[in-house]
């Protein structure tokens, strides 16, 4: 058997004469018998291997970098941070008011069937009602309100009680409802 040497191409493919491995080496050259050339040549394929692409972290960066933002203006807008000076001025310019719940009855003396009402507050009877107006001013006005009051209760008792401590009033006012209720009243 004779052998003849055959010498077979690089590996690597060549596209043009300016890369490195378009001129062969003595070093690359591979020689073999016929047998094993015919075996490698059918198994060889020749190939370029591609390269794998990176996945970009651009959008990751984007989100992080608005996220950021939104936190920063949210704390800004909200007050948390910014100018220092503003809210010193906002702070001793602030003023603070005390809301007094306002009484409607203030001034009203009413007479509900046989219960009397000053200013809002049930009162126990005439004798109480003279202990609270005797000590007021001569000159204070007060509004009579008769909401289905006794006529004796009102006028022989109440009025001349007034009259006795001078304190001015006008003639009874006739209303419908007040919305005061006794204690002693059935719920």
């Amino acid at each position: 058997m004779s052998e003849e040497f055959e010498k077979l191409d690089s590996p690597l493919i060549v596209h043009k004469e300016t890369d490195a491995s378009y001129h062969e080496t003595a070093n690359i050259d591979v020689i073999s018998t016929v047998n094993k050339v015919e075996e490698n040549t059918s198994n060889l394929v020749r190939h370029r291997f591609r390269k794998v692409k990176k996945k970009s972290k651009a959008p990751w960066v984007i989100l992080i970098i608005v996220v950021i933002i939104v936190v920063l203006c949210g704390l800004y807008f909200g007050g948390v941070i910014g100018n220092k000076n503003e809210g010193e001025t906002e702070s001793s310019t602030k003023k603070t008011y005390v809301e007094t719940p306002e009484n409607k009855f203030e001034g009203v003396i009413t007479i509900k069937g046989t219960y009397i009402f000053f200013e809002g507050e049930e009162v126990d009877g005439t004798e109480e009602l003279e202990r609270i107006i005797k000590y007021l001013d001569s000159n204070q006005e007060f509004v009579i309100q008769d909401e289905d009051a006794e006529q004796v209760l009102l006028y022989q008792e109440i009025i001349p009680l007034l009259d006795q401590y001078k304190v001015k009033h006008g003639d009874p006012k006739y209303i419908i409802s007040s919305g005061l209720t006794s204690k002693y009243e059935a719920k």
